[in-house]
């Protein structure tokens, strides 16, 4: 986790995706690992615990993503930061320059073809990692699960602002309204309480 944050001293550009998880692995995902352990396993799955550690660091990963996603234009400007893989931009036809100047047009604000298409790949591949958590969730103890399926479920909303937003992460910040937030509490702990009719957990508890 420290060399995550040394990272951040040394180093203000990402050439691949491979980079970028490294430096995500490093300043979440340690903490998800380092997390796991204290909020303990369910008793009743006594399978390999490598399922559920890697369901923490796929959330740990995904969380760090998405604050990336929803920070490009904050951390250019005030950091000069870019953190999405150099690599992903040239894909979709975006140089380091397009992103300095802003991927909008100034004259009427509509964001770039380039640069929603480009979010959209980087927003599923955040999807992505949500989802391969969320197995892992359920295999956490009983007293554990409703605080992560919570951060689960408002963290992976943000993405759901960047595209509500037109995925201008540019001019406007991406954020849930608190009164999304309390209404999916109870989602949360619904998930958390039951968690024999997801999916992912029956699978887990039937492959021991």
């Amino acid at each position: 986790m420290i060399d995550g944050m040394r990272m951040d001293l040394v180093k203000s550009r990402y050439e691949t995706y491979d980079e970028l998880y490294e430096y995500c692995y490093r300043v979440a995902g340690t903490v998800a690992l380092m997390s796991m352990p204290v909020m303990g396993v369910d008793p009743k799955y006594k399978g390999p615990l490598e399922r559920v550690y890697r369901a923490a660091l796929a959330l740990g990963t995904a969380n760090q993503l998405t604050n990336i996603l929803r920070d490009v234009g904050e951390d250019l400007e005030t950091r000069n930061r870019i953190y999405v893989p150099l690599e992903d931009l040239a894909e979709y036809g975006i140089t380091e320059k397009d992103l300095t100047t802003g991927m909008y047009s100034k004259a009427n604000g509509r964001i770039d073809d380039r640069w929603r298409r480009f979010m959209q790949f980087q927003i599923a591949r955040a999807r992505q990692l949500f989802a391969d958590a969320e197995a892992g969730v359920d295999l956490l103890d009983e007293k554990a699960r409703w605080p992560v399926w919570s951060a689960l479920i408002l963290y992976r909303q943000i993405l759901d602002a960047i595209e509500k937003n037109d995925y201008d992460n540019f001019t406007k910040r991406a954020y849930v309204p608190k009164s999304k937030k309390l209404a999916s509490l109870p989602v949360a702990y619904f998930k958390a309480m039951a968690p024999q009719l997801n999916p992912g957990y029956q699978k887990a508890m039937a492959t021991q």
